[in-house]
């Protein structure tokens, strides 16, 4: 055993990685957690979920061997974090090998690890092997591990794959550490201890170590084949590993989480260790805390679907916690310094996107804070209604329509849910549910309190109990597992392989790329797919996917849009349309077949469209040169979060939290256009990826790289990337750059948009050119147009101020009784022994708000009653209805009576009791709606509709 085994957290993840360095591993950055050329997959899970297209052999590593610490999170523990056991996010510590060593090396080196280079009594360990797999158990009994220490488990605990319908896949091994007394360990012979004992039966084992041997190929027809090149998948769960060197009890006692720990002690004045319910809101806090550092780190920002609602949920579940210890202030973005400044030299994207980090958290914090207030408003409406109209289920069946209030405060919108369950219930027949509705909240709705306004069904329980009503727990769960289910659909692992499995079969792992030197490559036919189908010709009409032995033309990736162009020769010419690699390193051309035939293994010309690639490659050299000046200006936590390189523009989104200011986009485009007339080199190399990245180079794309890279150095260090796409030789030749627009995309992702070359020259003269004819038209020169303008305008707005006070002056006097206005009718109606007053008109009105306006002064003239106005405005129907306070108590609700109005006119309205409107698509219906007025405004006095 080594004297010194790793102490610390920082120790062991160096210890581990060091060790596989020193057999021959290269060691690779963790990948980001927003996964790589994988759509299916929400998050990075797992350590090999960046090496998938290694494993599968569509692109070569950069090494057959590497170690690495892989940031990992696990959307289906988010409920079940502040056990003892359960987190998000994790490290995983890893060694792989792609077709090089296997299961002897593999299992060798991790015993040698665990007990000579951490310290771990080998008496503690033991081994689990899949039930046939007798060369895993040949290989510990070899290395010295007693029979009675291994133990055979089938499928569900031994065996690793394939991610889909078929796939590589293969057993597994895994080594678990004994946490409780020797003195229990049953003896050798004793019956319970192969059956009820060991690994995988008793709590008191620690799975630590899964060695996994990818050795097969599953079919769809559910048969393994035997891989020429078997791979080596190896997981740590390094908190795990860390507790047991520790000893202690479970992960947060370790030095992970401490500081985060006593961080929340601080910022809640409550102590680890008072009791469990205090404890487990601290792990909470603490583990969602650095969950969501990381997440943020890593470029997703919070939003209602995929990443962004995972981050949301992390927030909202760790303020809740937060405010069960009694923090009502922002909390886990004062302790996202703590994880910064802990984790961060482990991970330097929570030092350099700190602010970043912070700013989202905050934001986020401050927004659900008032979305949780809503919430209690929400609870209340249910609560009332049910209170108030204990007979609502009756007047349902009896066919009659509930009132339901149309305002967007939070007792409104709780009244509208109470409603549409009980009409569901009634819909559905359910006696025993329809009765249970006036004395319980049901699941569905506390799932909308929980999962819509944050509420915990804990405190809906408490506060629902306070008014003697149950919460249906049962119901709740029910769309809570419904919810972890689209979670797991979500964070599913696989892809196509229908798709890829006609370009697999060809045998072709790399199309030879002549692009960078050349536009025209003299090539032969290696494969035509028509249909989805391979064949051996096609003919004039056909669309074709053809696979050349060479090609200059560049297949869509990294933004940049595949290339256009002709490939011909032998009397056949087929038009190239789109150039794609939906398989490794194989370029795929799409065309269509313009004239003759095309044979398998003819030989052809392919030719690029050399003016629209030479636009392209503008605009690309353009995106990186916008990449680094956004990140020198606005800072170096803006990741890119996707792109598009086209021969007509530029796009480029970016994760910011706010929209950029004028200022900063004119210094980003002036920056660019300095690094353009400067005329800088556009350096081209190749290396590999750990040197690049060691040398600064950023990778933001979500791109897995082989063992050599390309890398793009402009003005270096200033512009450094890995890219493959094609880009000129001197930024000189982009020409000018011209930002057309900045705006928000998502929460925290902004979209910037520009032109370059042809495209802005045409741009600015077309602006040189309006605003010259403004300036002719004003009789003054370009300089002296914006100020005419603005005194047009401001001209523009006084007069509008001026029509809009003689409007009103006429409306009010059509109103009054003067000859304009058109009188529809003006009554009175009794209801419960007082008489309601009505004026119902239609005016001249202009826009909406002169129609309100002139409501509100015949309301006032009035004194008591209702006000029906109707105009035509835009050439369609608009009626404003208002009811003064009497008649509201009265009866009377101006939302009710302005939706039945709306359906004499075709078209929709409502509103509060107190003022409503109305709109309609035919004007010539106006007249009959308002003299329906009467009617519908009688009817609804009496319960009835009005429809």
């Amino acid at each position: 055993m080594t004297s010194n085994p790793p102490k610390t957290a920082d120790e062991l993840r160096e210890a581990f990685l060091s060790y596989f360095e020193r057999k021959d591993h290269i060691r690779m950055p963790s990948a980001s957690l927003i996964p790589a050329l994988d759509p299916t997959l929400l998050l990075t899970n797992s350590g090999m979920a960046q090496f998938k297209v290694y494993f599968s052999g569509e692109k070569e590593p950069p090494h057959p061997r590497i170690t690495t610490s892989q940031k990992c999170f696990r959307t289906t523990d988010i409920e079940e974090v502040g056990d003892d056991t359960h987190l998000t996010m994790f490290e995983m510590l890893g060694n792989f090998s792609f077709g090089n060593y296997f299961k002897k090396e593999a299992c060798a080196w991790a015993l040698d690890l665990l007990t000579n280079r951490f310290g771990l009594d080998p008496e503690r360990l033991y081994y689990t092997v899949y039930t046939t797999d007798d060369e895993a158990e040949n290989i510990w009994k070899e290395l010295g591990i007693p029979a009675d220490r291994i133990y055979r488990f089938g499928d569900e605990d031994n065996w690793w794959g394939p991610a889909g319908d078929e796939g590589v896949c293969g057993p597994s091994s895994e080594i678990n550490y004994y946490r409780g007394s020797m003195d229990d360990v049953p003896e050798i012979n004793d019956p319970i201890r192969k059956g009820q004992w060991g690994p995988n039966y008793h709590d008191d084992f620690v799975e630590l170590y899964n060695l996994v041997f990818t050795q097969f190929y599953r079919d769809l027809d559910g048969i393994d084949i035997v891989l020429p090149a078997k791979n080596i998948d190896t997981g740590m769960g390094f908190e795990r590993m860390l507790a047991v060197l520790q000893g202690v009890p479970n992960v947060y006692e370790t030095d992970v989480f401490r500081p985060m720990i006593a961080h929340v002690e601080q910022l809640s004045g409550k102590e680890w260790g008072e009791d469990k319910q205090t404890d487990r809101a601290i792990r909470v806090i603490a583990e969602h805390s650095r969950s969501a550092s990381f997440l943020i780190g890593d470029g997703v920002i919070p939003g209602n679907s995929g990443r962004g609602y995972v981050l949301r949920r992390l927030i909202r579940r760790g303020m809740l916690f937060g405010r069960e210890l009694g923090m009502d202030t922002p909390m886990l973005s004062a302790i996202a310094k703590t994880v910064s400044d802990h984790m961060g030299p482990a991970y330097p994207e929570l030092i350099s996107n700190y602010g970043f980090i912070k700013d989202v958290l905050e934001q986020e914090e401050n927004s659900f804070s008032r979305t949780l207030e809503f919430g209690v408003l929400v609870l209340s409406g249910m609560i009332d209604y049910r209170s108030d109209n204990p007979d609502a289920a009756e007047l349902i069946k009896g066919g009659n329509k509930l009132n339901s209030p149309a305002g967007d405060d939070g007792h409104s919108v709780g009244i509208r849910l109470a409603i549409s369950e009980l009409e569901k219930l009634v819909e559905s027949g359910d006696v025993g549910a329809i009765t249970g509705w006036g004395h319980s909240i049901s699941g569905t709705e506390a799932f909308v309190l929980y999962d819509t306004y944050g509420y915990p069904v804990e405190v809906t329980e408490e506060v629902a109990g306070e008014s003697e009503l149950s919460v249906d727990r049962g119901g709740f769960d029910l769309e809570m597992e419904a919810q972890r289910e689209r979670g797991r659909a979500a964070g599913g692992f696989g892809g196509n392989a229908e798709s890829t499995r006609v370009y697999e079969s060809l045998g072709v792992e790399v199309t030879a790329f002549t692009g960078y030197e050349t536009l025209v490559s003299t090539t032969t036919v290696v494969a035509i797919v028509k249909d989805g189908e391979l064949v051996d010709s096609a003919n004039e009409g056909d669309e074709v996917e053809l696979i050349l032995g060479e090609t200059p033309f560049y297949a869509a990736r990294g933004g940049q849009v595949g290339d256009t162009g002709v490939v011909s020769g032998g009397g056949v010419e087929v038009i190239i349309t789109d150039t794609r690699a939906p398989y490794g390193h194989m370029n795929v051309h799409y065309g269509t077949i313009s004239a003759g035939s095309l044979s398998k293994g003819t030989g052809v010309t392919a030719v690029v469209d050399g003016e629209r690639r030479e636009r392209i490659r503008r605009n690309h050299t353009a995106t990186h040169l916008v990449h680094a000046a956004l990140r020198e200006i606005v800072g170096t936590h803006i990741r890119q979060a996707g792109s598009v390189v086209d021969p007509d523009r530029l796009r480029f989104d970016f994760t910011n939290m706010q929209a950029l200011t004028r200022d900063q986009i004119k210094a980003v485009q002036d920056r660019v256009n300095e690094k353009i007339r400067l005329n800088r080199d556009v350096e081209v190399h190749f290396t590999t990826y750990g040197e690049a990245v060691e040398e600064g180079a950023l990778a933001f794309f979500g791109d897995t790289y082989d063992n050599e890279v390309r890398t793009i150095k402009i003005d270096a260090p200033w512009s450094y990337e890995l890219c493959g796409g094609t880009h000129m030789d001197h930024t000189g030749g982009i020409g000018t750059f011209v930002i057309t627009s900045e705006a928000g995309i998502g929460s925290g992702v902004r979209r910037l948009e520009a032109i370059t070359g042809i495209a802005s020259e045409q741009a600015i003269f077309e602006r040189f050119d309006a605003l010259n004819k403004i300036a002719s038209k004003f009789r003054v020169s370009a300089l002296e147009a914006s100020n005419r303008v603005d005194a047009l305008a401001n001209d523009l707005s006084q007069m509008r101020k001026q029509v809009a006070q003689l409007e009103e002056q006429l409306l009010r006097a059509s109103v009054g009784g003067g000859s304009s206005n058109i009188s529809v009718n003006s009554f009175d109606i009794e209801a419960a022994g007082t008489f309601i007053h009505v004026e119902v008109s239609e005016v001249p009105a202009s826009n909406a708000g002169a129609l309100r306006k002139t409501g509100d002064h015949l309301k006032k003239q009035i004194g008591n009653g209702v006000v029906v106005l109707g105009s035509v405005i835009d050439d369609r129907p608009m009626v404003v209805v208002m009811a003064t306070d009497d008649t509201i108590k009265a009866g009377i609700h101006s939302g009710n009576i302005a939706k039945a109005i709306a359906s004499r006119m075709g078209g929709g309205g409502g509103g509060s009791p107190s003022v409503a409107q109305a709109g309609g698509n035919n004007a010539h219906q106006l007249a009959d709606a308002l003299a329906s007025a009467e009617k519908i405004i009688r009817e609804s006095l009496n319960g009835k509709s009005g429809n």
